[in-house]
């Protein structure tokens, strides 16, 4: 049997022990309480990503309350061990949490990092280059290890052989604001060609999106998003003529690696796509296979105007979530179905129909006709008829073989979905879905949901509320009911006409003996819900896992809402 792994990671002159609580400066112990070591350790194992307070006191303190002056206590203590008072390893990041700066190393049991004898100076590019040769025989200690079958490191550190990146939205220059979204797809047709990569670990565009007219340095969105590399761009349409500018940023310094232009006809646009794709890749990645490139490159619509109708259709659909969503979804379907009507083959256009049709039949709180369409099975059917049809057309397109997997949740459950999307993932790496973690939970597999919603919660650091649900979600079916409550509240109150999080709330309160809020959730439950009943719920819900699906029955029965 093998023996658990002896994690050792080193930072600058610094040495922590995982698995012998101990960190070492050179030969020399340095002091910490055990919760400020545990703080640095958590820190540490999630470098370059800006963490809540919140997860890092549920991850300290996972069944004790306590307040934020316990871990600002924590991180001072550990600020004043590691002589950062100026903050340069750990990063107070404003309303958002804590990031730790440094360049974390893996190192061999009993290793110190004496030998490094490196002051801390984390962004320094010459020093790291120095620092990865003297180690470069540890390192290949690990390959070896991971040749052999063995896990090293957690999924928070990521090899420096796969570079972060992050697809800022292009620029629409000209003057014309009609044309923003033309600027926006080209930036998400972008991220969808790198995110094929198994090289590269992408942003989702999710989280870069907030940066679109804001002022922010290289450096501050590199620490924010955790991207070692930045793409910035323009786009200027200008009657059929088209100019697209590109460059690739190392985000810690702001220097700029490589820059390029492209002035084209129109209907050049997939092949500047394309050889954009090629010049980004090749720059970061030395080796990449013929067959990895020819899966970035998606099939173009075999007309233009199919192509603009699609980007339009999308911009609509990225604010979906906004007021007037049925109108929303209306004026959407009618851009997407003039778009199949001009290139019947062209599959993007397909999907996004595919997706009009499913978010009329899920959501009930749609305004506008087309809010009549909920929970009819033509509607559904009609979403699994796009659904296959896309996928018959591209089925490399990771988005509609995601489209259909969560179509066949919703018609034959969970096991059937997961295969749609476990064939989506092996078409894309980085491809992200939050559906997919509720697909898990209901499914019986909650332990996986928690580590696929904190994987994705890292690949889009800004995410939307209904990711802290699903993951507490599945803690509620784990009997997590805390780390649940924790999750789902704040979640709740950012989607306030969101049916599901306020019934689940009510539960997972009537469980920690909340009396009184328990009360005030089930009486929201039923103002926004006023048919409400338990057995129609479950029924809505289709959740496969017997004890699973128990665990939410008994929940609602106890926060007395109607059989």
């Amino acid at each position: 049997m093998n023996k658990p792994f002896h994690r050792v990671l080193g930072f600058g002159p610094f040495t922590l022990d995982i698995n012998r609580r101990q960190l070492c400066r050179g030969e020399g112990d340095v002091a910490l309480r055990p919760k400020s070591f545990d703080v640095l350790c958590y820190l540490v194992e999630h470098p370059g990503r800006v963490i809540p307070k919140e997860e890092i006191m549920q991850a300290v303190w996972p069944d004790v309350i306590v307040t934020d002056e316990s871990l600002t206590r924590c991180v001072s203590d550990v600020r004043q061990a590691l002589d950062d008072g100026a903050q340069a390893l750990i990063k107070t990041i404003p309303r958002r949490g804590y990031l730790f700066a440094g360049q974390v190393s893996l190192l061999p049991a009993g290793a110190t990092a004496a030998r490094l004898d490196d002051p801390v100076h984390v962004n320094d590019d010459r020093r790291d280059w120095l620092r990865l040769g003297r180690w470069a025989l540890a390192a290949g200690a690990a390959a070896a290890l991971i040749l052999a079958g063995q896990r090293l490191w957690p999924s928070a550190l990521v090899p420096v052989e796969r570079p972060a990146i992050a697809v800022l939205p292009f620029a629409n220059e000209g003057g014309d604001t009609r044309q923003a979204y033309f600027a926006e797809g080209v930036s998400e047709e972008l991220i969808t060609s790198l995110s094929r990569f198994d090289a590269l670990f992408v942003i989702a565009p999710g989280s870069t999106s907030r940066y679109r007219d804001g002022p922010s340095s290289p450096a501050e969105i590199g620490l924010e998003l955790g991207a070692r590399y930045l793409v910035q761009g323009s786009v200027q349409r200008q009657d059929e003529q088209l100019r697209i500018t590109a460059r690739l940023i190392e985000a810690p310094s702001g220097r700029q690696l490589w820059a390029e232009s492209y002035d084209r006809a129109l209907e050049g646009l997939f092949a500047v796509q394309e050889e954009l794709t090629r010049s980004l890749v090749g720059q970061l990645h030395a080796r990449i296979t013929r067959s990895e490139l020819g899966r970035a490159a998606r099939k173009p619509p075999e007309r233009l105007d199919a192509y603009d109708l699609t980007l339009r259709a999308g911009a609509l659909m990225r604010g979906v979530q906004r007021d007037r969503r049925g109108e929303t979804i209306a004026a959407a379907r009618a851009l997407y179905q003039q778009a199949v009507a001009l290139d019947p083959h062209y599959a993007p256009a397909v999907q996004g129909l595919a997706n009009t049709y499913l978010w009329a039949w899920i959501d009930p709180s749609l305004d506008h006709p087309i809010g009549a369409e909920f929970q009819q099975p033509a509607t559904l059917e009609q979403a699994e008829t796009l659904a296959r049809q896309a996928v018959d057309l591209d089925g490399t397109m990771a988005e509609a073989r995601a489209t259909l997997g969560w179509v066949l949740n919703w018609r034959f459950g969970a096991k059937e979905g997961i295969a749609e999307f476990e064939k989506a993932f092996a078409a894309n790496p980085n491809f992200v879905d939050f559906r997919f973690g509720l697909l898990l939970s209901h499914s019986g597999r909650a332990p996986e949901a928690v580590d696929y919603m904190k994987r994705i919660m890292k690949a889009d650091p800004f995410h939307p509320p209904i990711y802290g649900y699903f993951l507490g979600k599945a803690y509620f079916f784990l009997g997590r009911y805390q780390e649940a409550v924790d999750l789902i509240g704040p979640a709740m109150r950012r989607m306030p006409d969101h049916r599901p999080s306020r019934a689940l709330y009510a539960a997972v309160n009537a469980y920690l003996g909340q009396a009184e809020e328990t009360k005030a959730a089930a009486a929201e439950v039923l103002r926004i819900h006023p048919g409400f009943s338990i057995a129609g719920w479950m029924k809505f819900m289709r959740i496969s896992d017997p004890a699973y699906a128990a665990r939410l029955r008994s929940g609602l029965e106890l926060a007395s809402l109607p059989e």
